[in-house]
């Protein structure tokens, strides 16, 4: 009995359903993660520079030719230590001829102090006798010559001990020029040696021996590195959640991911009217072994941090979070709270051990959920 035409009609579709529900039967493989206990950290990136607080542009004061250059680029100094010297022959000629000079007005000092108190005892004396010789001149027992004698003789120990005290004082005089000379060329050859004004890092050098310079010529610049930080650019958007003494983990383009550790300093009070971005200062705790003023580095500020949440994925659960239940995809109401760079808390909606799929797994789905552990 030959079959109806009709028969293909009806086995195509027949056929083509149950295949679907075969389809639809089988489980899909679907990315999936458990929710897990970890501590969320959010974060605000800015990019910036390394800089340093405390920089000092150093220069000969003196003029002269550069006899030598003790230290080069990249070396630590400590205050004090002596960078480069200048050729002082003259001035420490000049050094000892007045220091010489001083030396002897200090010997004329003490011969005046010593010629005046011999003055002032011969004065003493001489009062002393006339004293005598007007008492005894009143009574009529000497003769008025020999009265007039001690007068005389008390005129003069007093004159000849005020040119003494005179002499002393142009003797005090000439011994503090004496002196103030020494202290000029002391200062010249001083001015000859160069030396750091703080402790820290010679970022430049600007001369080489031999040349000639002049006062104000500049030679090295020194920087502290106590006092270096990251200058970085944070969208205005973060304004709201940025505080002084925020940690920062600051990643320097040279170090590859390694992060160093940081702390907010200050944060400006102007925003670029072109970028939208203000400047936060980030002081640098921690550097890396190798660094150069001006090198870009991204910090990472923390503005907030939540310490063993239950969290999921970043981006996985925005709008709802799909999770299995009896084996298919199902849609789940979830409250979000912290959100750092890889994961993000779960305030409400999943408990940990729970699993979540990757964004787009088909609702209502058999699936079999490849679990990504750590992610």
């Amino acid at each position: 009995m030959p079959l109806p035409r009709s028969l293909p009609f009806v086995l195509i579709p027949l056929v083509l359903g149950t295949a679907f529900a075969g389809v639809r039967a089988w489980p899909v493989e679907t990315r999936a993660a458990r929710v897990e206990r970890a501590d969320v950290v959010s974060e605000v990136l800015g990019v910036g520079v390394l800089e340093s607080a405390r920089e000092v542009r150093v220069s000969f004061e003196a003029s002269g030719r550069v006899t030598a250059l003790l230290v080069d680029e990249g070396a630590f100094v400590n205050e004090g230590d002596v960078l480069g010297t200048l050729d002082v022959s003259d001035a420490s000629r000049d050094l000892a001829v007045s220091a010489a000079a001083e030396q002897a007005a200090a010997a004329a000092v003490e011969k005046a102090r010593a010629d005046l108190e011999r003055a002032r005892a011969s004065a003493a004396r001489a009062a002393s006798d006339r004293v005598r010789a007007d008492t005894l001149f009143a009574a009529g027992d000497v003769h008025a010559s020999d009265h007039e004698a001690a007068v005389e003789r008390d005129a003069g120990a007093r004159a000849q001990a005020r040119a003494a005290e005179a002499a002393l004082l142009q003797a005090e005089r000439s011994r503090e020029v004496a002196s103030r000379t020494r202290g000029i060329r002391t200062a010249q050859v001083a001015d000859g040696e160069l030396r750091s004004p703080l402790a820290g890092l010679v970022v430049s050098r600007k001369v080489e021996a031999g040349q000639l310079v002049t006062p104000g010529t500049p030679a090295f610049t020194v920087v502290s590195t106590d006092a270096m930080r990251v200058s970085a650019w944070v969208d205005e958007t973060a304004l709201g959640r940025l505080e002084v003494g925020q940690p920062a983990r600051l990643v320097f383009r040279s170090e590859g991911e390694r992060s160093f550790a940081g702390r907010v300093e200050r944060i400006g009070r102007e925003v670029d009217r072109l970028t939208h971005e203000l400047r936060v200062d980030v002081a640098v705790l921690e550097l890396p072994r190798n660094f150069a003023l001006g090198q870009r580095a991204d910090a990472w500020i923390e503005t907030s941090r939540r310490e063993g949440v239950a969290s999921v994925p970043r981006g996985w659960c925005e709008g709802g979070c799909a999770v299995v239940e009896d084996g298919r995809v199902a849609s789940r109401r979830v409250t979000l709270g912290v959100a750092g760079r890889e994961r993000v808390e779960v305030v409400e909606g999943l408990t940990p051990d729970d699993v979540v799929l990757a964004p787009g797994a088909p609702a209502g789905r058999r699936v079999r959920p490849l679990v990504e552990d750590g992610k």
